[in-house]
C-alpha cells in the first residue's frame, strides 16, 4: 500500500505528470498523485475508501508488484512501460457501471485520437489494435464500487506504451503509431472522460460503434465453467452482450470472458 503523504505524492505527480496534472486540475476527477511503486493502485484506493475517503482522486504508479486484469489475472509491466492509473469518483452503486463504461470509452477515444492505427472495444473492457504493425490487447480495465459514507467507483487502467514483449499477444501505444508519452494519454483520457461522464446513453451509443466484438463470431466464457459460442449481435442498454448461437438461442452475457472467434 502507498505510504508517503499526499503531498509528495502531489510533488511527484506535477514533476513526472505535468500535463495529466493541470488537466485533472481543471476537469477533475480529483487531484492526481504519482508513485514509483506500488502493490496496486485500485487496491490502494480501495483500502482508503473502505476506510472512509471516498473522495475524488487519480493515482499512477511507474510499476504495480500486485497488478491483476480481469478473473484475476496478473497485469505484467515493466516499470515506466505502461500508463497504471486508477480514478476514484464518487458515486452511488446505480452511478457505477454508467462509470465503467465512461472511462472505458474514454480510454479507446484518447488512444485514437493518438495512434494512426484503429484501436476498438472488446467487450467487456479492453481496447484492442485491429490493424497495423502490431495488432493485439493494448489496455485492459478493472473496477471495483466500495459502499459506506462515501460511496465511489474505482477503475484501474493499463495501457501499454511502450512494447512489453513479456505480454503475448500484446500491443501498445508506440506500436499502433502514437507517442512514448502517458503523460499525454493520460491527459486525453481525462479530456475525453470530461465530456461522456454525465451522458450514459451517448457512451452507449459509442460503445457500440467502436466495438471489435459486435458481429464477430465468438466463444464466451462463464462462471461455472460454462461457455457459449456464437455471434455477439447486441450491446443492451445495461452493457450485457448478445450472443446468438448456432441453434439460433439467444443469450444475454452480463459477466464473461470472450474470445474473438474465426468464422465458422
Amino acid at each position: 500500500m502507498v505510504s508517503p503523504m499526499n503531498d509528495e505524492l502531489a510533488t511527484s505527480a506535477h514533476r513526472f505528470l505535468p500535463l495529466s496534472v493541470e488537466v485533472a486540475g481543471v476537469l477533475g476527477p480529483g487531484p492526481l498523485r504519482h508513485v514509483t511503486e506500488t502493490g496496486s493502485t485500485n487496491a490502494d484506493l480501495v483500502d482508503e475508501a473502505r476506510a472512509g475517503n471516498g473522495s475524488g482522486v487519480l493515482l499512477v504508479a511507474d510499476h504495480q508488484t500486485a497488478g491483476r486484469g480481469r478473473l484475476d489475472r496478473v497485469w505484467e509491466d515493466n516499470a515506466g512501460a505502461s500508463l497504471l492509473v486508477s480514478l476514484r469518483i464518487p458515486a452511488q452503486q446505480n452511478e457505477a457501471a454508467d462509470l465503467v463504461r465512461a472511462v472505458g470509452v474514454a480510454s479507446r477515444a484518447a488512444v485514437a485520437s493518438l495512434c494512426s492505427s484503429t484501436v476498438l472495444a472488446k467487450w467487456p473492457n479492453d481496447l484492442v489494435v485491429v490493424d497495423g504493425a502490431a495488432p493485439g490487447k493494448l489496455s485492459g480495465l478493472l473496477a471495483e464500487f466500495v459502499d459506506g459514507a462515501m460511496p465511489c467507483v474505482v477503475v484501474g487502467v493499463g495501457i501499454n506504451i511502450a512494447p512489453i514483449p513479456s505480454q503475448s499477444g500484446a500491443s501498445s501505444v508506440v506500436e499502433a503509431g502514437g507517442p512514448a508519452d502517458r503523460d499525454l494519454v493520460l491527459a486525453a483520457l481525462l479530456r475525453e472522460l470530461a465530456v461522456r461522464v454525465d451522458d450514459p446513453g451517448a457512451v452507449l451509443d459509442e460503445l457500440r460503434s467502436t466495438s471489435a466484438t459486435l458481429h464477430q463470431r465468438v466463444r464466451v466464457d462463464l462462471p461455472g465453467d460454462r461457455s457459449i459460442e456464437g455471434t455477439a449481435t447486441a450491446i443492451t442498454d445495461t452493457g450485457a452482450l448478445v450472443v446468438v448461437d448456432d441453434a439460433n438461442n439467444s443469450h444475454t452475457v452480463d459477466v464473461g470472458d470472450v474470445t474473438h472467434l474465426r468464422p465458422a
